[in-house]
C-alpha cells in the first residue's frame, strides 16, 4: 500500500484531498473498489470516476471542487506507468500453494511461496525460485532453472535445461527451448543437426503469448535483461538479443543472428540468419533485414536500408509513377527531333 501523499511526491502531482488515505491497487474505473486508484483521460471518465467506488482519481484534467481525492499530473500515461512499476515492486508476497493435480518430480526443488496450478508438470532436478507462479497446464522439463518471482501463464512449455532470471513473465502458450530449425541435406536425405544448447533469459524479461524461442545448436540462445517480446514472435537457435530491446509481434529472427541493446523492431519484420544488428537501432514494421546494421540506424523496406535513402527512393518512384505519361511523351518527342549538326 502507498499513501496518497507518497504517490503525489513520486509523480510530482498536485493532490486534492486527504494525503493519508492508502491506495492498494490500480484499476479501470469500471472495476474500481475502495482502496483503488483509477484514472480519467477525458471528461466522461472523470464523471464516471466520481460515481465509482475508487478512493482517488488520477488525471491530467482540471478537477476543481471534485468530490473525492484527485491527483493532477502532466502526463497520465507516464504517471500510471511509474506508479504501477513501483507498486508491483513493493507488493507483499502472496502465500503459495501446490494444486493436488500437479505432477512434480521428487528431485525438483520448489522455493518458498511458490504457486503451482492444476495439471502442472515439473521435471527432474528442476529448481523453481521463491514466489514464482506457475499457472495451469504448464510443463517444465528437466534441469530447468526458474528465477524468483517468475510468472508462467497457462500452457507455457519450457524445455530441458532452460534458464530464466528474476521477475520474468511468460504469457500463455509460449514455448521456450524447442529444437532450432537445423538440417543438412546429404546423399538424398535431410539430416537433423544436433541442438545441444540452452535458452538463457535475463532478469525482468517479458515474453508474449504463443512466442517460440529455440534453444541453441552448439551455443546458447540468450535474451538480455529487461527485453520485452510481443506475441507470436519466432527466435531461432543461437540468437543473442541484448538488453532493453523491444520486439513487436510476428517478428522472425533467423539462427545465429544478434540484436544489440536498446533496439526496437516493428511488427512482421524479418531478420535473416547470421545477421547482426547494432545498438539503438530502429527497424520498421515489415522490414526485411538481410545484411548487418550499424548502431544507431533507422531502417525499413526490403531489403531494409537507411530510412532517409529509402524515403528518397520511394519519393522518386512515386513521382515517376504519377508523371509516367509526360515522361513517355518527352522521350518520344526527343527521339523524333532532327539531329543537330553537332550530333552528326
Amino acid at each position: 500500500m502507498m499513501r496518497l501523499k507518497e504517490i503525489a511526491a513520486l509523480l510530482d502531482a498536485t493532490l486534492q484531498g486527504d494525503g493519508e488515505l492508502e491506495i492498494s491497487g490500480l484499476t479501470d474505473v469500471r472495476f474500481a473498489s475502495p482502496g483503488d486508484l483509477t484514472f480519467a483521460a477525458d471528461k466522461d471518465q472523470l464523471n464516471a470516476a466520481k460515481e465509482s467506488d475508487a478512493t482517488c482519481v488520477l488525471t491530467a484534467l482540471a478537477a476543481k471542487n471534485y468530490p473525492k481525492p484527485a491527483l493532477k499530473v502532466k502526463d497520465i500515461k507516464i504517471a500510471l506507468t511509474t506508479l504501477y512499476n513501483v507498486m508491483i515492486s513493493i507488493a507483499p508476497t502472496v502465500p503459495g500453494g501446490i494444486h493436488s493435480t500437479a505432477v512434480i518430480s521428487g528431485s525438483a526443488v520448489i522455493g518458498k511461496n511458490v504457486s503451482i496450478g492444476p495439471y502442472v508438470v515439473i521435471g527432474d532436478n528442476t529448481k523453481i525460485g521463491d514466489s514464482a507462479t506457475i499457472d495451469a497446464h504448464c510443463v517444465i522439463g528437466k534441469e530447468v532453472r526458474i528465477g524468483e518471482k517468475n510468472h508462467m501463464f497457462p500452457g507455457v512449455k519450457i524445455y530441458d535445461r532452460s534458464v530464466t532470471g528474476k521477475n520474468v513473465i511468460i504469457h500463455a502458450g509460449s514455448v521456450i527451448g524447442a529444437d532450432g530449425f537445423g538440417y543438412i541435406p546429404k546423399d538424398g536425405k535431410i539430416f537433423k543437426v544436433p541442438q545441444l544448447g540452452q535458452v538463457i533469459i535475463g532478469d525482468d524479461v517479458e515474453i508474449g503469448a504463443n512466442t517460440c524461442i529455440d534453444k541453441g545448436a552448439f551455443s546458447d540462445t540468450v535474451i538480455g535483461e529487461s527485453t520485452k517480446i510481443d506475441n507470436l514472435v519466432q527466435i531461432g537457435h543461437n540468437v543473442r538479443i541484448g538488453r532493453n530491446v523491444l520486439i513487436a509481434a510476428q517478428l522472425g529472427i533467423g539462427g545465429s543472428s544478434s540484436i544489440g541493446d536498446n533496439t526496437m523492431t516493428g511488427g512482421q519484420a524479418g531478420v535473416s540468419d547470421h545477421t547482426h544488428i547494432g545498438d539503438n537501432v530502429k527497424v520498421a514494421a515489415q522490414a526485411g533485414v538481410i545484411r548487418d546494421v550499424k548502431s544507431g540506424a533507422t531502417i525499413f523496406g526490403y531489403p531494409a536500408r537507411d530510412a532517409r535513402e529509402t524515403m528518397k527512393k520511394e519519393a522518386v518512384t512515386w513521382w515517376v509513377y504519377r508523371n509516367i505519361e509526360q515522361i513517355r511523351n518527352a522521350i518520344k518527342h526527343s527521339s523524333n527531333k532532327t539531329s543537330t549538326p553537332e550530333e552528326k
